[in-house]
């Protein structure tokens, strides 16, 4: 996993209610939204490891293993429908990216 991919993953979880993953619909939309961009930026996303970062990171193991396995589906060219778009920023990318280059100094 990416030092980005890791970072995108904190800021999930910051905002998912972790008690129900990602049952409810904004919290669905905010991580098929992160997936897309991350995939478009050529991250690669693999479900085991996202769900056994989430799972070290608070993520109830159902949630977890779903996380990973949504992930990987998009990775993979996925279709998913995103029903509350506009989760994150326009340049939260570019803001992932210079967290990674601050935490690396």
């Amino acid at each position: 996993m990416t030092p980005i991919v890791e970072e995108a993953l904190k800021s999930l979880t910051i905002r998912v209610n972790l008690s129900t993953g990602l049952l409810h619909p904004q919290d669905e939309s905010a991580a098929k939204e992160l997936f897309q961009l991350l995939s478009k930026a050529g991250e690669l996303l693999h479900a085991t490891e996202i769900a056994e970062w989430a799972s070290r990171n608070n993520w109830q193991d159902k949630h977890a293993k779903a996380l990973g396995e949504l992930a990987q589906k998009i990775d993979q060219g996925g279709r998913v429908v995103i029903r509350h778009k506009g989760q994150w920023k326009a340049d939260f990318l570019d803001q992932l990216r210079a967290r990674v280059a601050a935490s690396a100094v």
